[in-house]
C-alpha cells in the first residue's frame, strides 16, 4: 500500500489576477490527488495537495512549467499523513 503525503506549496510573484488558481485546478484534474488552491492576503497563492508523493511531485512540476514567468519564488512543505479532502478545488 502506498504512503499518502500532504504537500503545501506557496507561490509568490505575479500569481494573483492571472488565472493561476484556475490553471492549477485544471492541472490537478489530470493527477490523482485532492486538496485546494487559494489566494492569500499577502498576494501569494497556496496549493495544498494530498496523495501519493510521486503524483504530487508531478503536479508541482506541471504547475512550475505551466505558470513559469508568473511565480518568482516558492516554499514547499511536505509530510506524511492521511487524506483529508474528497476532491481538488479552488477556495475563495
Amino acid at each position: 500500500m502506498s504512503q499518502y503525503f500532504r504537500i503545501t506549496v506557496n507561490y509568490s510573484g505575479r500569481v494573483q489576477g492571472v488565472g493561476f488558481r484556475w490553471q492549477v485546478n485544471q492541472l490537478a484534474r489530470c493527477i490523482p490527488c485532492t486538496g485546494y488552491v487559494k489566494n492569500l492576503r499577502d498576494g501569494s497563492v497556496e496549493v495544498v495537495m494530498e496523495g501519493r508523493k510521486k503524483d504530487l511531485l508531478e503536479l508541482i512540476e506541471r504547475i512550475d512549467r505551466k505558470m513559469d514567468g508568473y511565480w518568482q519564488d516558492k516554499t514547499v512543505d511536505q509530510r506524511k499523513g492521511d487524506a483529508h479532502f474528497a476532491e481538488f478545488s479552488i477556495r475563495y
